[in-house]
């Protein structure tokens, strides 16, 4: 298991310059985070590709900037806009498979208190299993990741989906599970085998977020926790810029956690 870092730790840095901090700090493998549409275009996002490749980055997944319209764009009741959104997906699991990515990160629906008739549940898995497929076709995979401001927020959610769209696969983020108020325990749990991906953070009672070994996070725990489950996947940082100072902080958190597991 290798530790890596977001570039969403650096936002609002441009791409093509946060890669060679993280690379600076011992980074080896790293999520890219889509920030505007003409970073998906073949000027830019192959350029990337091949300053990673330089620097020795091994490009995990990747993070569209779509994130907050997933429900809209893809899981809504109306046709066309659904059929467009497979559309401009189908472009970014291109782009994912272009960059060597194995996996792109999904939101999912706004949690608006809604509940699906069965029609509507099966409306959904539907273009859950679609967008599986045409990730698939690419030769990506994609995860749903837990959201505190999403329905992936409960774990019983995630259960729904693992069982209706065994296709799909997770990925675990902490702070997200503690800004929902869960434990994160309880979101691999529900996420069981299917989680290939993890973003990885530390936390306290006042803040949901901090630089790993800066709070009460059990990373002795989690990294047990994944293996007893079979995981063998890599984990990666993924804090706010104003989480920490200098970059060199990150590389010092990088260390600390790839004591736990050998990455």
């Amino acid at each position: 298991m290798r530790i890596g870092i977001s570039t969403a730790c650096l936002y609002p840095q441009p791409l093509e310059q946060i890669l060679p901090v993280l690379a600076g700090q011992g980074a080896r493998v790293v999520e890219i985070f889509f920030n505007t549409e003409s970073e998906f275009q073949p000027r830019f996002y192959e350029q990337l590709g091949a300053q990673a490749r330089q620097l020795g980055l091994d490009i995990l997944s990747v993070h569209p900037y779509t994130s907050l319209m997933e429900g809209m764009l893809l899981l809504s009741d109306y046709d066309r806009r659904t059929e467009d959104g497979m559309l401009q997906y189908h472009r970014y699991f291109s782009v994912a498979a272009a960059l060597g990515a194995r996996y792109l990160t999904f939101h999912g629906e706004r949690d608006m208190g809604q509940t699906d008739s069965p029609a509507r549940w099966a409306r959904k898995c539907a273009a859950y299993r679609r967008l599986c497929e045409l990730a698939t076709a690419c030769g990506v995979t994609l995860t749903q990741e837990n959201v505190a401001w999403c329905r992936s927020r409960d774990p019983a959610f995630l259960r729904a989906l693992a069982r209706d769209v065994p296709e799909l696969r997770f990925t675990l983020d902490i702070k997200q599970a503690r800004r929902a108020g869960r434990d994160w325990r309880e979101v691999l749990d529900a996420m069981g085998e299917r989680i290939v991906n993890v973003h990885i953070n530390d936390f306290s009672a006042e803040q949901s977020c901090l630089l790993p070994g800066r709070g009460e996070m059990d990373y002795a725990a989690l990294f047990s926790r994944l293996r007893a489950q079979g995981y063998r996947g890599d984990a990666l940082i993924e804090v706010y810029r104003t989480n920490f100072g200098e970059p060199a902080e990150l590389g010092r958190a990088l260390r600390l956690l790839s004591r736990y597991t050998g990455g």
